[in-house]
């Protein structure tokens, strides 16, 4: 991201889509909401931050003190595409991350040799941090002629100088700028361009070095692929309507902003109430007073600078006071408790850890309080999940195509035909640990009586069908011994 150097407030505006999607609005926001996550945003690391806090009216030694950002990001990269994949046979199983849903097991097969390739354990991951946290991210489906594979590469998005896509999102072409060492030998880098657009059904590429065409690829810089689609899917984090997407920190920049503000010169001030200035009047100043200049170390003064007092001497009555303001201290540590609280009723993500950690909740009180953050694990998983899926049919149907192994059965028409259409099956957000599942099983067996209770035997075998159960299973409940007990207790 070279070249950003200013900060300019208009770029973190969505009011205007072709201001909000400018180049130099997108590589200013991922700079910015990137530095947000690694907790750097106020330091001077970055050319762009003293316009950062002079234009918000921040205070000029404004740290990351709450900044909840990385745990944000943290969040999102656990409970998004969290957990651990089956690269054998392409399915999730208990607890799994990505269940594929198809009736077609060659196409499982062929998904799970993707993911083999790709090393898509770790890049899945990488996929969900950036997009959450920077709003947008991409998949490169990568053709590896020379290897004879193909595989997934996660596209930062700020490389992405031009994007187009059609009406219905799919990328129709793109222009992708990265900087990279000089492949004719040298210690300097050189920008490396790549271009992709659809001529008819097939894929026109160029690549160029510093503007002029070149063949990075050893053989030619211009060649085209009858792929029949351009083979690249964005994500939106959020997809509010606009040609780019929302970070997770978008819309609560300001409050972070402001509790930072407020929390670094709250601690500001703590200090100096801890080491203040004094103002001593009608007192003469000795000439041999140690100072912190010259003041040397010795076995028993060994941090002099630590126990020196900052004195200023006047000539008036005698008298010495710290020469600091007063503060309401509980209000001000209250007023950036208010903040807090009002930002975190902005992330049902952040009070939900909160609460894991207090350890003193139930498993049915932590379930109802993870609804929210649930629902909206939901919400932003359909756009995640539909990239993914579209990049494993365009990774299939090519890698058929070429003939590469664990692809065979396949080709670019499977893509047009529908013999590539699967699904990424339903799978839980949050863990359940053990002593969950048991408090589970005893309230659903709790009601499951209750039915009995108040209809007899045709409650219950309501009640458990309306849970999913066989006649079979209800059957064998019906019959069983624990059933015996409970009917000769409420005969």
């Amino acid at each position: 991201m070279a070249g950003i150097t200013a900060f300019q407030e208009a770029y973190m505006s969505a009011s205007d889509d072709s201001d909000f999607s400018s180049y130099a609005a997108r590589k200013m926001r991922y700079l910015i909401f990137w530095s947000f996550f690694e907790n750097t945003a106020y330091r001077s690391v970055h050319t762009w931050s003293t316009k950062f806090k002079a234009d918000y009216g921040l205070y000029k030694y404004t740290r990351a003190i709450y900044n909840p950002a990385h745990r944000l990001g943290d969040f999102w990269q656990t409970h998004l595409w969290g957990g651990v994949l089956d690269v054998v046979n392409g399915v999730a199983g208990d607890g799994g991350a990505l269940p594929i849903v198809t009736d077609n097991n060659t196409l499982r097969e062929s998904i799970a040799k993707l993911w083999q390739d790709t090393n898509w354990q770790i890049s899945k991951d990488v996929v969900s941090l950036w997009g959450s946290t920077l709003g947008d991210v991409m998949l490169k489906v990568i053709d590896d002629t020379e290897r004879k594979r193909m595989y997934l590469s996660v596209v930062h998005p700020s490389t992405l100088s031009e994007l187009e896509r059609d009406a219905r999102g799919n990328v129709s072409g793109y222009t992708l700028t990265e900087t990279r060492a000089d492949p004719r030998g040298g210690n300097r880098d050189v920008t490396y361009t790549e271009t992709a657009e659809r001529d008819g059904e097939n894929v026109v590429y160029r690549t160029y070095l510093n503007n002029d065409l070149y063949a990075w690829n050893g053989a030619a810089s211009e060649w085209f692929e009858p792929y029949g689609f351009v083979p690249m899917v964005t994500i939106q984090h959020n997809n509010v309507g606009l040609s780019w997407g929302w970070s997770e920190l978008h819309a609560a920049m300001s409050k972070m902003r402001e509790v930072d503000d407020q929390a670094s010169k709250l601690s500001d001030h703590i200090r100096k109430y801890v080491d203040p200035a004094w103002l001593a009047t009608g007192i003469q100043k000795a000439a041999n007073t140690p100072t912190v200049t010259n003041s040397a170390a010795t076995s028993t003064r060994p941090e002099p600078g630590r126990e020196e007092m900052k004195i200023l001497y006047a000539n008036a009555g005698a008298d010495i006071k710290p020469f600091v303001a007063s503060l309401d201290l509980p209000g001000a540590l209250q007023h950036v408790t208010n903040l807090l609280s009002s930002l975190e009723d902005d992330y049902p993500e952040l009070r939900i850890e909160k609460l894991r950690l207090s350890g003193d909740i139930t498993g049915r009180a932590m379930q109802l309080a993870q609804q929210p953050a649930e629902a909206k694990v939901l919400k932003r998983r359909a756009g995640y999940d539909d990239a993914l899926r579209r990049a494993h049919q365009m990774a299939i149907a090519i890698g058929g195509w070429r003939g590469y192994d664990g692809y065979k059965g396949f080709n670019l028409e499977s893509y047009k035909a529908g013999d590539l259409d699967h699904s990424i099956g339903e799978r839980t957000v949050f863990q359940t640990t053990k002593a969950d599942k048991l408090e589970e099983d005893k309230l659903f067996w709790e009601t499951a009586q209750a039915a009995y209770t108040g209809g007899g035997e045709m409650g219950l075998t309501k009640f458990l069908q309306s849970h999913g159960y066989s006649d079979a299973d209800i059957a064998s409940v019906l019959a069983s011994p624990q059933f015996a007990v409970a009917r000769g207790n409420y005969a």
